[in-house]
């Protein structure tokens, strides 16, 4: 295990915005924040969130906007999180560095690549510049092994989140349910179809943090995220999930889900992950 340590990291969005890349955050910063100091810096996705709160021991900012320069201001204001850090890990969002990252050359950073754009084909513009983050980071982790093929990546971990083990009372399991966003990538037209198809209710959560916690009262989850599929098969509902183009069906099956002796992590394997990039 590495020692205590100052952990500076960025996403572009963060707990109470619902979504899996905010989730993997939270959770992950659950476990490292017992041994190290952990500072969050996000955008401010609600103006009624304060600029500035801890919660639960975790340092949060919020930056009021989108727009790069907006950004780039921002970090001007506040080097002092730069100075101050003896890690800097970016979730995606690496161009919010890139002004710092010559000047701070000698800081160690890291990034982790989030799935993809939802974009295909995609843009050779997307692969330049996750190509470029990953040259001007110190290491990497990628967030499935279809990183590596579309974008080239040289991964230093690959990871696919990971599920609570929890104990859920037996019922009867009615219906489906769908859990993501609803947009394209998440093909929730298709399930509402498929629903239809099957002749079963289906319930659709697509703003609550904790509905991965309801999938053992289903017979079917309808589900594209990987934080997602993994909770439904920890609480053994059968799962259903949907691809339109090849990038999405390599997401889906590049990955050990299907082995079935595949045993489904925990968090803590995967903060174990982080605190190992770290020590590169």
């Amino acid at each position: 295990m590495s020692e205590a340590m100052k952990v500076l990291m960025m996403t572009r969005l963060y707990w109470p915005h619902v979504g899996g890349v905010e989730k993997h955050v939270e959770k992950i910063t659950e476990i490292l924040k017992k041994k190290h100091q952990i500072t969050i810096v996000c955008e401010k996705h609600d103006p009624k969130l304060p600029d500035y709160e801890n919660d639960r021991g975790v340092i949060i900012y919020r930056i009021g906007g989108s727009d790069k320069w907006a950004i780039w201001k921002w970090w001007f204001r506040h080097l002092n999180l730069i100075n101050d850090a003896d890690i800097i890990h970016i979730h995606d969002v690496f161009f919010w560095f890139l002004p710092f990252r010559l000047p701070y050359w000698f800081k160690k950073v890291f990034i982790t690549f989030h799935g993809w754009e939802g974009i295909y084909p995609l843009p050779r513009k997307n692969i330049i510049v996750r190509k470029f983050s990953e040259w001007m980071a110190n290491g990497n982790i990628c967030v499935g092994e279809f990183i590596k093929k579309y974008y080239g990546t040289k991964s230093d971990y690959v990871i696919y989140g990971a599920a609570e083990k929890i104990k859920y009372p037996k019922v009867k399991r009615q219906g489906a349910i769908f859990v993501g966003h609803p947009d394209a990538d998440q093909g929730l037209d298709y399930y509402k179809r498929l629903a239809r198809k099957m002749k079963v209710k289906l319930d659709i959560f697509t703003d609550d943090p904790d509905a991965g916690k309801y999938f053992y009262k289903y017979k079917y989850a309808f589900v594209s995220g990987y934080l997602s599929i993994l909770e439904a098969m920890a609480q053994n509902t059968p799962v259903f999930t949907h691809y339109d183009n090849p990038l999405k069906y390599d997401y889906l099956n590049m990955t050990p889900f299907k082995d079935k002796n595949f045993k489904i992590p925990g968090w803590l394997e995967v903060a174990d992950i982080y605190e190992k990039l770290w020590q590169k």
